[in-house]
């Protein structure tokens, strides 16, 4: 899985930053908890259009399963790069990532 394009969205008032991803495929059941490994995962399956929101102390980032983009509100513009890194390492059907 590789980042295409990262956009501006918006900078808000509290110091926080918006971005929307692109990605190079769908997002996966295996990407999201891949993603959410070390953070908190909400990710609601069960629904018509598979939501998740990945918590960390440095950024959200909300997305639908099946998706080519995902919105990221980093809360210190430098996490952008801290995601990307760990976004490279992701090697496609690593399922056990599933607690």
């Amino acid at each position: 899985m590789d980042i295409v394009s990262i956009k501006d969205l918006e900078d808000c008032f509290d110091g926080s930053f918006i971005k929307e991803l692109l990605f190079s495929e769908p997002v996966t059941e295996d990407f999201i908890y891949y993603l959410g490994k070390n953070c908190h995962l909400a990710y609601y399956s069960n629904f018509a259009r598979p939501f998740y929101k990945i918590e960390s102390s440095l950024y959200v980032i909300k997305g639908v399963e099946g998706n080519l983009t995902a919105r990221v509100t980093l809360y210190e513009k430098e996490s952008i790069t801290h995601i990307e890194e760990y976004i490279k390492n992701f090697k496609g059907g690593d399922s056990h990532f599933k607690d």
